[in-house]
């Protein structure tokens, strides 16, 4: 074999070796992209609130005889855009166990309930079972009520938020309740509740 064809067949050889190598980079890279954009990441923190305003005609956000306020939520989840509302894959659970919160400890200062990474997407709602309500009132005691729908729905404000990789996001919960509607002592109590990005 002639040093010609010898130097030319490396030439081919060193050409095939880089063709290989940027194909590799290049289906890599695609692959990449489509990982990071419909499999990657962010993270959504959730927190409940009571918020502070005073009930109409009342001074006080509550009456001085309500001590506690305690709602046990089964779970809380967040439901993905484009999936359907019905179908229980589209939506994803930030808090996955039973919580209780005192309503009235969480009068001034929001309390973390958990977090939890999603895939990337938009997600515009949150549900959240409530199991019961217990109410403190002085003079009286513990006073059991239930909710119309164990099952309340809220849209995030503002059309909903965006995760997507190493995106963190605030979801803050504002639950209240009626003044009037605890006092009454019906055993039914209706919640006002938002979601809103802090």
């Amino acid at each position: 074999m002639s040093d010609e064809a010898e130097h030319s067949g490396r030439k081919v050889l060193a050409k095939a070796k880089i063709a290989a190598v940027l194909a590799i980079l290049i289906i890599g890279g695609i692959a990449g992209y489509f990982f990071y954009h419909d499999y990657a990441e962010g993270i959504v923190t959730l927190s409940i609130i009571d918020p502070p305003s005073a009930q109409p005609g009342n001074s006080l956000h509550y009456n001085s005889s309500i001590l506690h306020i305690y709602v046990r939520f089964s779970e809380i989840d967040v439901h993905q855009v484009g999936l359907g509302t019905t179908n229980s894959t589209s939506w994803y659970s930030v808090v996955g166990s039973p919580v209780t919160v005192d309503m009235i400890s969480v009068l001034n200062a929001p309390r973390t309930l958990g977090s939890a990474n999603l895939a990337t997407g938009t997600y515009d709602q949150v549900r959240f079972p409530v199991s019961t309500v217990i109410v403190t009132i002085s003079m009286v005691g513990n006073v059991t009520y239930s909710i119309p729908s164990d099952l309340l729905r809220v849209s995030i404000t503002g059309g909903g938020f965006q995760s997507s990789a190493g995106v963190r996001v605030n979801l803050l919960l504002t639950v209240s309740f009626s003044n009037s509607e605890i006092l009454a002592m019906n055993g039914r109590l209706t919640p006002h509740a938002t979601a809103t990005l802090t």
